[in-house]
This record gives structure tokens, C-alpha cells and sequence, in this order.
């Protein structure tokens, strides 16, 4: 159920997230106050003990599930860092072996680029990588496999052009693995605890101020919800643009 709110525009899947956990929460929490009411003979103590019990492990529970997310958003950011430095790199090593075969390949080299900004980024988006820029990658390799190196130096550089082409297509699968992982597992075990913390409130009577304050409360765990669920799927929705590769492109049209 929470993949829905991320399947949808940004803007609106948070709207919609933060009402259903309202719903959600002050539905349980009204259910749980008529329970309660009918056995509660003016002593909340025990309950309120384990509202903040439960409170705090929620807390916790988001927290890691937080973390975790930014974690994963970190290592993708890296990937993606390291992929753009080694088309940069082998752009640059290009210019360097001056031979007439390698102009070829560089405007091959910006190609792929632009189709890792326009063909890879949206297939991201459906789990999947682009079939443009895959054929790309493959031309690529095709053509370096071709140079034939007569000096030291091209020797050198076809070696190095080799490991950052190697380095390119692991860094690309990197991307497509952090579309394909499932969000952590106890943000479901977080959500189970928010409704026992909603449950938990209702050894209070439903007063305005308690219940607004419900409200805001039930609101922000489903703001926070949402942003771990979006995150899990980085290039879909709230994501990570392609900004590094669109700088290196421009990098490489001026240097072409």
C-alpha cells in the first residue's frame, strides 16, 4: 500500500501520505479511547507508561529506516560520481592518444553520455536500463577494441581507457541495483508501531488540543514514511538528477 503514495506525482503522494496516516491514526485512536473507556476507572497509568514505551521505540524505528535510505542515497551519489569521473577520464585519455580513429569515439563518448541523461535516467524510472544507451556502451567498446597502439604512450592509455570503461559499466549496474531493492522491511514494522502508538493515545480522552496534536503527530510520521519510501527508489519521483553527467557533457562539447 505505501508504494502507491510514491508511484504518484511527488507533491501530491506526500498530501495524500499524511492524510492517510491521519485517518489511519486518529481512526485507531478514537477506537482505542472507546475501548479503553469501558475498563479505565480514572487510572490512565499503565497505558500512558506504555504509550511512551512504544512512542520511543516508533521513534527509533524511524530513525534507523531514515538513516538507512540516506545511506543508500550517499553510495548511489558516489556511483554516479565516480561513473561521470571515468567518462570524463576517457574522454580526456582520448584527446591524448591523438590518433584520427579516436575523434570517432569521442563523439561516440558524448552520445552515450546524452543517452545516459535521456535514455538511461527515465528507464531508471521502470527498473530497467536503457536499450539506446546499452547499444551505446557496446558500439563503444567495439570501436576501442579496434585502436591498435604504436607507441608507450598509447599502450599506456588504451590500459587506462580499458579500467574506466570497466569502471563505467559497474558503476551503471550500481545504479540499476538501487532501483530493484525493496525498501527496508521494518519501515512496515514502523508503521505497525505507529498504529499501536494511536492505539496508546487513547487512554487520554479526545479533547481538541490532544486530538490536533494527534493529528500533526499522525501527519508528520507519514511525511516521514513517505520520504524513506520515495528515497528507497532514487530515480523515481523525489530522486537524483542527472546533473553531474549533464556538466562533464557540457565538459566535453567545450573540449571536442
Amino acid at each position: 500500500m505505501l508504494n502507491f503514495f510514491v508511484e504518484l506525482h511527488p507533491l501530491l503522494g506526500v498530501t495524500l501520505s499524511m492524510l492517510a496516516a491521519v485517518v489511519f491514526g486518529l481512526s485507531v485512536y478514537f477506537v482505542s479511547h472507546k475501548l479503553i473507556s469501558k475498563y479505565q476507572e480514572g487510572d490512565s497509568g499503565p497505558p500512558a507508561s506504555l504509550f511512551g514505551v512504544v512512542g520511543m521505540l516508533v521513534g527509533l524505528m524511524l530513525s534507523l529506516s531514515f538513516a538507512k535510505v540516506i545511506s543508500d542515497i550517499r553510495s548511489i551519489d558516489n556511483a554516479i560520481v565516480r561513473e561521470a569521473a571515468a567518462i570524463l577520464d576517457v574522454s580526456y585519455d582520448l584527446n591524448r592518444y591523438k590518433h584520427d580513429d579516436t575523434r570517432e569515439i569521442q563523439l561516440l563518448l558524448v552520445q552515450y553520455t546524452e543517452s545516459v541523461i535521456n535514455d538511461d535516467w527515465p528507464a531508471l524510472a521502470n527498473d530497467r536500463l536503457g536499450k539506446k544507451t546499452t547499444a551505446l556502451k557496446i558500439e563503444l567498446l567495439d570501436r576501442l577494441a579496434m585502436l591498435e597502439p604504436t607507441t608507450a604512450l598509447q599502450e599506456r592509455l588504451i590500459s587506462k581507457i580499458e579500467d574506466d570503461v570497466d569502471a563505467i559499466s559497474d558503476h551503471r549496474l550500481v545504479r540499476l541495483n538501487s532501483t530493484l531493492s525493496e525498501p527496508p522491511t521494518y519501515v512496515y514494522v514502523t508503521f505497525l508501531g505507529f498504529l499501536l502508538t494511536m492505539a496508546c493515545f487513547g487512554a487520554y480522552p479526545p479533547q481538541i488540543p490532544l486530538v490536533v496534536l494527534v493529528g500533526l503527530y499522525a501527519a508528520f510520521v507519514g511525511l516521514v514514511l513517505f520520504l524513506i519510501m520515495t528515497l528507497s527508489d532514487p530515480f523515481q519521483g523525489v530522486g537524483i538528477a542527472p546533473t553531474t553527467f549533464e556538466h562533464i557533457l557540457e565538459t566535453m562539447k567545450e573540449n571536442s
